[in-house]
Formats: C-alpha cells, structure tokens, sequence
C-alpha cells in the first residue's frame, strides 16, 4: 500500500471513531428508557471481572518492581545518601508512571481483549441485532457499564498497586537491605504529594473510558466470525499504542 493509501486509510478510520464516538455521545439523551437495575448488573459484573479478577496478577507485579526498585536504589545508589529521597525515586517511578501504565496494561490484555471478543461474538450470533429490534440503543447498553466499571476498577487497582509495591516491596527488600522504616515511610509521606492523587484520578477516568471504547469499537467492526480475533487483536494493540501516548502526554503536561 501506497503512502498516500496509509494517510487515507489511517483519516478514515479516525473519522470512523470519531462518529462512532459521537453516536454514543448522541445516545445519552436515550438513557432515561434503560433500565438502571440491567445497567447496574452489567457494571458489577465488568467491576468483578476488571478489577477483582486482576487484583492477584496486580498485587504479584506490584511487589516484584516495588522490592526491585527498593533493592536497586539502596544498592547502587548508597553514595548519594539514597535513604533521604527514597520516597521521591518511588513515587517518581511507581506512583506517577508504572501503577498507571502497568495497570492498563493488565487491563487492556484482560477486560479489553475480552470486550472485543465479547462484543464481536454477539454481533455475529445476532444478539445485538435482536436487542435493537425490541427498541434499546445498543450502544449506549454496552458501553456505558463497561465505562464505569473500567474507570472504578483502574482506579483501585492503581491505588492498591502502590500501596503493594511500596510496603510489600519494602517487607521484600529488608531481607536483602536494611533499611529504617521509620525513615522509609517518612521519605515517602514527603515526597507524595495531592497532584499525585489527582493526576492518578485523572489518568483512571481517561484509562477507563478509552479501554472500553476502543475495546468496543471493534467489536462492533467485526463483519464475520473469521474477523473476531483479527479485530481483538487490532483493539488490544491499539489501545495499547494511545495508552503510551496519552500517559507520556498527562506526564508533560502535568510534571513539566
């Protein structure tokens, strides 16, 4: 394919997204005819699976890089007096960009792939086209829970991701390095600051809301069974791709 091929093709799909985008935008002034107890129980089901079902695969990854950043520090750094900016080399490293990023990624590889798939093997079987038929707005029905179950769940599982890194991570590194932790958490308290809190709210609304509405938007895509795991694979990679992009974006934006 042409240069010219790749710029048309990569402008319509960006057009495709944005109108896919604004028909759910479009649909909100539909959600009065939902029924919230169907909304609701989608939501809880989503929360369960995105964030309950990864709290251990969190948890495990959270306490690895946590003990390793730890060990890292007090070990190749002890000249420069690490123990008096721990706490500002973790919450730079952990708090501010791998909770978040690690976070969506687990996400992504696990609720995202399973909404494509999901979505696109109920278009094929007609379930979507059966609930059109009786009058509900589709879109709306499947997007918005998984939105706010993606936006509570990444939240938490960012929170819990620190809170495991830096004292599960500590517990791990004291067989290794000693290290006060009266000083360890104080060095900590110091460096966390309110901008942390609110810059890792503003990264898990954006996360929670593009995971599942990319995820989403190609399921929708799907014209065949055959396609199913093509389009799961294109909503995994791509969201992916604007995840980096949008966490290196919120990081310049709010750090420099």
């Amino acid at each position: 394919m042409s240069l010219t091929g790749k710029i048309l093709k990569l402008r319509n799909g960006i057009v495709n997204f944005y109108k896919y985008t604004e028909s759910i935008i479009i649909s909100f002034r539909s959600i009065k005819h939902l029924r919230f107890r169907s909304i609701l129980t989608i939501a809880v089901n989503q929360t369960k699976f995105t964030g309950v079902d990864a709290l251990p695969l969190i948890a495990s990854i959270a306490l690895i890089i946590g003990a390793t950043v730890i060990i890292q520090a007090t070990k190749n750094f002890p000249k420069f007096g690490i123990e008096g900016f721990i706490g500002n080399l973790l919450v730079l490293i952990i708090a501010r960009e791998l909770g978040p990023l690690i976070t969506a990624i687990i996400v992504i590889s696990r609720s995202g792939s399973a909404i494509a798939a999901e979505i696109a093997t109920q278009k094929q079987r007609k379930e979507i086209l059966s609930l059109e038929l009786i009058g509900i707005d589709t879109k709306l029905y499947i997007v918005l829970p998984r939105i706010i179950a993606s936006t509570l769940s990444i939240f938490s599982l960012i929170i819990i991701f620190d809170i495991v890194a830096f004292i599960g991570g500590y517990m791990i590194a004291t067989t290794i390095v000693y290290m006060p932790i009266s000083s360890f958490f104080r060095t900590l308290q110091e460096a966390f600051s309110f901008e942390d809190l609110i810059i890792t709210l503003v990264k898990s609304v954006i996360y929670g809301i593009l995971i599942p509405l990319i995820s989403c938007y190609y399921g929708f895509m799907t014209k065949s069974f055959f396609e199913i795991p093509i389009q799961v694979s294109r909503a995994v990679m791509r969201t992916l791709f604007i995840i980096f992009i949008i966490n290196a974006l919120i990081s310049v934006l709010f750090y420099f």
